[in-house]
């Protein structure tokens, strides 16, 4: 069941402080990789050798790690200056949907705590890159050709496989949080229309292909590079095209509830009360949905806490002032507050200490089904510092 209260003070500081302390430990044990997904039972990090669609979740918990402890932070910087060197020279994830995000947390996120230019410079050349990507006619930003850690069928962009084409053709539900957010603090910072023209364009275009009149979202849409025509919308990681995958629900929520407070737009608030809707119809009582809303297996079908730790992140950070805007902030404290009751191991003694248990990568493929991902702790842990920096 959801909490009947927000969380207080001294419970966000006890998750944040259990998070930080596998950061730490996690960092101890890398050896300059990257941690990715990590086995519940044993703790033992699966890693990548540059971080993949995800390093700059790592960079960004090592930067909330060095602000949190502040004895320890010299050589914990060290590290997150380290590893944003490896991402940075990686032609490859600047030319993909995922170059906005990595270059933000690495980037902008970072400059925001050292006030080192450098890393303003970083979150800049993450922006122009989403700009660089971003197909005119299609107004959308593009997967781009990339390969994603995981199985091939699920997640192999630089090729076409099966009757998915490559990925300059394609576009996905998840960029509206994964691309577009470093627009929106690029056009803060530089004033530069294009950053938010693209932005609003993105997420008109996210409307239009990716919601169904239910509030559910499909995962990936192909479209014609000449016309910009929608071609199809279909799932890869759901269990089949007319079902929704979980933790597209929850890009989808962070980044409507972010579009909405940067623009105001009614049109933006409107289908996130209408996303939050279902989430919270389809979901559990505790609000963790399954990996896929409508598997016929529920309810003995795997959970997944990282659509969870989106759809908090978003709700909990939205901005506005009215009885709708709180009632959705509301519904991002409860997830929150179950995520940190039930599925942070905050027990100092567990070898698990630290870790958000039952995350789901890619059901489809069988591959990190049940376990602790990298990106998941990376989104509550933001939060959490967020609030205690509110708060104090």
């Amino acid at each position: 069941m959801v909490p009947d209260s927000p969380l207080d003070d001294y419970e966000l500081l006890s998750a944040l402080d259990a998070i930080v302390d596998r950061i730490l430990l996690t960092l101890d044990e890398m050896d300059g990789a990257f941690p990715f997904v990590a086995d519940p039972e044993t703790g033992a990090w699966d890693t990548t050798t540059d971080g993949n669609w995800c390093g700059g979740h790592w960079i960004g918990l090592l930067w909330i790690a060095s602000d949190v402890r502040p004895f320890e932070a010299d050589r914990i910087e060290r590290a997150a200056r380290t590893y944003t060197d490896q991402i940075v020279q990686s032609p490859n994830l600047r030319e993909s949907m995922f170059g906005g995000m990595n270059y933000h947390y690495a980037g902008f996120r970072a400059y925001d705590i050292t006030g080192d230019r450098s890393q303003f410079g970083i979150g800049l050349t993450g922006a122009d890159s989403m700009v660089s990507l971003y197909d005119k006619i299609a107004r959308q930003i593009p997967v781009g050709e990339y390969t994603i850690e995981g199985p091939q069928e699920q997640f192999e962009f630089s090729e076409g496989v099966g009757e998915r084409v490559s990925g300059t053709r394609i576009s996905a539900v998840d960029m509206i949080y994964t691309s577009v957010p470093v627009l929106w603090r690029a056009y803060h910072e530089t004033s530069d229309p294009r950053f938010r023209d693209i932005a609003v364009s993105h997420c008109d275009r996210h409307l239009d292909w990716y919601l169904r009149e239910d509030g559910s979202t499909w995962q990936e849409a192909q479209f014609d590079p000449q016309t910009g025509r929608l071609e199809r919308q279909y799932n890869d990681l759901a269990y089949d095209d007319d079902t929704c995958w979980a933790r597209g629900q929850g890009w989808n929520i962070a980044g409507l509830a972010r579009a909405y407070s940067e623009t105001g737009a009614q049109r933006y608030l409107d289908t996130l009360v209408r996303s939050v809707e279902y989430y919270v119809d389809h979901s559990p009582d505790d609000l963790v949905p399954y990996w896929d809303f409508e598997v016929p297996t529920i309810p003995d079908a795997p959970r997944d806490t990282s659509a969870a730790a989106l759809a908090a992140y978003g709700l909990v950070r939205l901005e506005g002032d009215s009885e709708t805007i709180e009632e959705l902030q509301r519904t991002g404290e409860g997830i929150l507050a179950s995520i940190i009751d039930s599925y942070l191991v905050q027990d100092a003694s567990d070898p698990r200490h630290g870790m958000i248990l039952e995350g789901c990568y890619d059901k489809p493929g069988e591959y990190a089904v049940d376990y602790d991902l990298i990106w998941t702790d990376y989104y509550v842990a933001y939060l959490l510092w967020s609030l205690l920096g509110e708060s104090s």
